[in-house]
């Protein structure tokens, strides 16, 4: 049995974002999240020790593997993390490695990955999808997902204003501004047809993150592009994705602004390694 394994954790954007009510302190939200080819590195290897150990201070992996080896009684582990997904952007980084670690953990233990998958989705939001990855509509406080097929291939140009929100003081201030109407699953099927997908679109969390971070509504206003099907903000912020049929297209807008950039694309575990 393998000593080491390596694992990737991939961003995530939230293509559509709705607030559903809030229960024991948590909202529930109905979200259309979809993969990005950005992606964190981990390495997870066995240990003499007992004790779970990150290289990266601010890990939720290490709640993961700490409650797998309480679940399978398993050893000592540490885990190395090569960040290449911003951190505090809504870009789910830290679940994603917290996912990477999961699905790492199971290789490593040889242990059986449903009930892996099954035993830490209540631990993090976006963690079940970020484990299955592609294209879905997640319910609940993130921990249901239904996975949709893929959507067509885009090209993804996401752009990064100075300064974050605070997730919690976004979902805090949400609960006293008015609410959007929609359904992600209408986004998705304008998507699915390669249709400019803007009136579908809506963050709850959008309008907060713009009271909390004014470097936020003049940087969407500058992305809005006729050739982009679809721009917004992912999870609670502060970064902002437009997405193109066209590589070319999202290279042109890119070449527009002033801030901090990317251009990546769609990915799904058929196309990532």
């Amino acid at each position: 049995m393998s000593e080491v394994v390596s694992a990737r954790g991939y961003a995530k954007i939230n293509l559509f974002l709705r607030i559903l009510g809030a229960k024991d302190g948590y909202h529930e939200i109905e979200s259309l999240l979809q993969s990005i080819d950005l992606f964190d590195e981990i390495t997870l290897s066995k240990t003499a020790d007992d004790t779970v150990t990150s290289s990266f201070s601010e890990d939720n992996s290490l709640v993961v593997l700490r409650a797998l080896k309480d679940a399978f009684h398993l050893g000592g582990m540490h885990i190395e993390i090569k960040k290449d997904i911003p951190i505090g952007g809504g870009l789910g980084g830290s679940t994603a490695d917290a996912a990477a670690a999961a699905i790492a953990c199971a290789k490593l233990w040889a242990l059986p990955l449903p009930r892996v998958k099954k035993l830490v989705a209540p631990l993090f939001g976006d963690i079940a999808f970020q484990m299955t990855m592609g294209t879905a509509i997640a319910r609940g406080f993130g921990e249901k997902v239904d996975p949709l097929p893929d959507l067509p291939p885009f090209h993804v140009l996401l752009a990064f204003p100075h300064g974050g929100v605070s997730t919690k003081e976004a979902y805090r201030l949400s609960d006293s501004l008015p609410k959007g109407r929609g359904s992600a699953l209408s986004l998705y099927r304008a998507l699915e047809r390669g249709e400019k997908a803007d009136r579908y679109y809506l963050n709850d969390l959008l309008s907060p993150a713009i009271i909390l971070n004014d470097e936020i509504s003049p940087i969407l206003h500058a992305m809005k592009d006729d050739r982009a099907l679809l721009t917004g903000m992912t999870g609670s912020g502060s970064t902002l994705f437009s997405l193109y049929k066209s590589e070319q297209d999202a290279l042109k807008k890119q070449g527009e602004l002033a801030c901090p950039t990317l251009v990546t694309r769609t990915t799904s575990p058929f196309l990532a390694k």
